[in-house]
This record gives structure tokens, sequence and C-alpha cells, in this order.
């Protein structure tokens, strides 16, 4: 059976795991976190002793880490996946990274004659569902495509290396914006002393409801809502400012997002912290949210 080894067994990582269990796919994982790996073992995974260890063992290699930096060292450490590759293995990246870095893992694996795909992945798109935004060579993509699709409950081949992750950062944008816009109103309702749920019951807007309970505990595992669309809008800003590319509005939550993280404790981290920038720019202090009475 063929062996997929699994680099990065985060929250993410752990959902591909649970994914493969029950398929023809033997499982080997790695994480610099060994409580992740024991937990990686406990859904049938084998350990592996470093990214180059996972890659020996493997037909398919899949990284789940948490950007850029994380995916370079994996790749190109001396015990590291790319000088552990051989022909005819495949590379699977489903972590958001800078588009370039997608390129060069791309030209690492063609070094040894591997496959190479950009898979980033997404569980907060409008419709229901694990999608991923495929980006390769025609030939990568079929040589990754039926474990893309036991990973995922549907995928898009978007093109070449780098352009299914300038799709997955135009979604973060989106994303990132609209938390941003509904902390705003949010905030908006209540320095004026009107119960923002009206928001979600009247109206029947899909605000969030941590903005409205003022709940910032974090999401989820790992980086969590906002540090992850503070990297990922960060990525956005380079490739626009590579292509001359204006995004007036983008920079504006940018800056957001850079002013929270700042604020943000360890054991909360989600986007629903944003609330607090515009509540520390209003001067809300430790006032009291009461609903407005009728």
């Amino acid at each position: 059976m063929p062996t997929v080894g699994v680099i990065g067994v985060g929250y993410i990582g752990k959902t591909f795991l649970d994914r493969l269990a029950d398929t023809e796919y033997d499982t080997v994982a790695y994480d610099v976190d060994e409580s992740q790996v024991e937990a990686a073992t406990e859904r049938g995974a084998s350990p592996a002793e470093s990214p180059a260890d996972a890659a020996r063992r493997s037909e398919f290699v899949v990284l789940a880490l948490p950007g850029t930096p994380e995916v370079e060292a994996v790749m190109e450490s001396s015990d590291g996946v790319a000088g552990a590759l051989s022909a005819g293995q495949t590379v699977v990246d489903a972590t958001t990274t800078h588009p370039d870095t997608s390129r060069e893992c791309e030209r690492w694996c063609d070094e040894h004659d591997a496959a190479f795909v950009e898979a980033p992945i997404t569980r907060a798109a409008p419709r229901d569902g694990a999608h991923m935004m495929v980006g390769g060579t025609d030939e990568a993509y079929e040589s990754a495509r039926d474990l893309v699709e036991v990973l995922s409950d549907d995928h898009l081949h978007v093109g070449p290396a780098g352009k299914a992750t300038i799709l997955k950062l135009a979604l973060q944008m989106r994303y990132a914006g609209q938390n941003a816009l509904d902390a705003e109103i949010v905030e908006f309702t209540r320095d004026n002393g009107v119960d923002p749920a009206h928001l979600r019951d009247f109206f029947g807007m899909d605000v969030w409801e941590n903005y409205l309970d003022r709940d910032f505990a974090q999401g989820i595992e790992g980086l969590g809502g906002l540090a992850i669309w503070h990297k990922d809008i960060g990525y956005a800003r380079d490739v626009a400012r590579e292509n001359g590319t204006a995004l007036p509005i983008n920079a504006a939550v940018h800056e957001a997002y850079k002013a929270t993280t700042r604020r943000a404790s360890s054991d909360e981290g989600h986007a629903a912290t944003l609330l607090r920038y515009w509540e520390l720019l209003n001067d809300a202090g430790e006032r009291e949210f009461q609903p407005a009475e009728d």
C-alpha cells in the first residue's frame, strides 16, 4: 500500500490523518512537537525521526505547516525533505505560503525528479466542507489527484505552482476584511448604545457570535484565525507590491490585524480579538456592554 508522510500534525495535519485512516494509504508522521506525534500515532500513523525520514519512507509527502519559514526549513534543512526525495515521489504542500515558496519547492522537487503541487486548504468557504486549491503542472496534479480527493471534499486545479496560493490569499483577504468590517459595526452599535445582536436577529446578518459575546477564546488549535490572517494578508501585500496591484482596503485591514496581534494573549489568538482594536480606538476600556433598553 502507498505510504503518506504527513509533516506537521497540528490541527490540519491530524484531520488529514483522520481522513487517511480508513483508506488504502499507510501513514507516517513528523512534527517538532513530540506530543503532536503521540497524538498522530493514536490515529494509526508511524512516527518519523525527521522530515527526511518521513520522506524516505513515503511515496507521498504532505506538508501541513504554519507558513513560508517552516516550509522552507522542512524542505531544505540538512535533515529535510528535498535531500531525501527520489524519482516518482510526490510532495503536496497544504500550507498557505507566499507564492514564491511554492515555485521554489517545485524547483527543489524537479531536481530529484519528484512531483510537487501546492494545495492550500480552506474549511471556511461559503460552501460546506474542506476545499483544496491545487497548483502545479498537469503531470504533478495527476500524480497527486487521488490523494487530494481523500484529503478534501472538493478541489480545483487552478494552474501552475503559485496560482493556487494566489486564489487562497484572495479568499483570506475576503475573510479578514469581512471580520474586520463586522468588528467595526459591532463596536459602532455598542459605542452608541444599541445592542449589536439586532444585526443578527432582525436583519439576519451572519455576524460572528464571538463578536456579539465578546468571546476571545482561540477557535482552533495552532495559529488561530488572527495570526493566520495577519500572516496571509501580509503575503498578499507582498505579491501586490511586486506586481503593482493596488490594495487600499487590504492595507487598512492589515494595519488593524498588526495592531491586534500585539494585544492577543497566547490562549486567545483568534480573530475575535480584532474587536479590541476598535474598542481601544473608542476608549472602551472596561465598560460593561449591556443590551440597549427598548
